[in-house]
């Protein structure tokens, strides 16, 4: 099982632009972790460095576990793209194969995310958006993660379907479940969090500590993003 992360100094250029500018953050497990900022801060960046899909150019990443980095994490990005001649029901089979657990599983992953069962069997081309966010979301908690590194999971779900899933969410960590959450929604982040790292112009500028869960701290949570979008100030700082 994975414990801490650490995230040292993390640099990622994208031709002149620096999307992280020296970003140094720990991640408990303990914690359910979010992160906020407006488009372009930096947020997805951070993600795929951390899953190894993208490298980057200065830092460093680590955790205590001696397993390839990917094998323990569910992982939802941003922009799912689901194959779509198969259905939801072969998608998670298949997934619980390649992280070599037992695939009979799959039924139970659907069901835990909601997914109705009248599609389980039809192909992913006939879903409705939520529904693919619906079945990514199964894919990434098949074979009992023990972190969960979700970008936007929320996008594409009714109010119904977003409770649903941060009560899933809340489940799963108090089952001893990592969990690093990137969301615009910022209700359901308050709601969700523990403490909420704020992000502008590729830097982390504040580790905001979530205590009542209120609209209260929501609204001023935007407020503190507001005031560093307008301050820029240079320097990153860690946490």
């Amino acid at each position: 099982m994975f414990e801490h992360w650490e995230l040292n100094n993390l640099v990622k250029t994208y031709h002149t632009k620096k999307a992280l500018n020296g970003v140094s953050i720990s991640l408990n497990p303990n914690e359910i972790t979010g992160l906020f900022g407006t488009n372009g801060a930096g947020k997805s960046t951070l993600i795929k460095c951390m899953m190894n899909l993208i490298s980057f150019d200065e830092g460093s990443i680590h955790h205590n576990s001696e397993q390839p980095q990917n094998t323990h994490i569910g992982y939802l990005p941003e922009l799912i793209q689901l194959p779509e001649s198969i259905s939801a029901l072969q998608l998670i089979r298949h997934g619980l194969r390649l992280k070599q657990s037992d695939p009979n599983l799959a039924e139970e992953s659907l069901t835990e995310v909601g997914l109705d069962s009248a599609f389980w069997n039809k192909p992913i081309s006939t879903y409705s958006k939520g529904m693919r966010q619906r079945t990514g979301l199964a894919f990434a908690l098949a074979g009992n993660p023990s972190w969960l590194v979700l970008d936007e999971p929320m996008s594409g779900l009714d109010a119904m379907g977003r409770k649903h899933v941060l009560e899933l969410l809340k489940k799963r960590h108090k089952e001893q479940c990592g969990i690093l959450i990137c969301s615009h929604i910022v209700p359901d982040l308050v709601r969700l969090c523990d403490r909420i790292l704020i992000m502008a112009a590729g830097e982390v500028r504040e580790n905001f500590i979530v205590e009542k869960h209120s609209m209260e701290e929501a609204e001023h949570l935007e407020s503190r993003l507001e005031d560093w979008e307008k301050l820029k100030i240079p320097e990153a700082i860690t946490i």
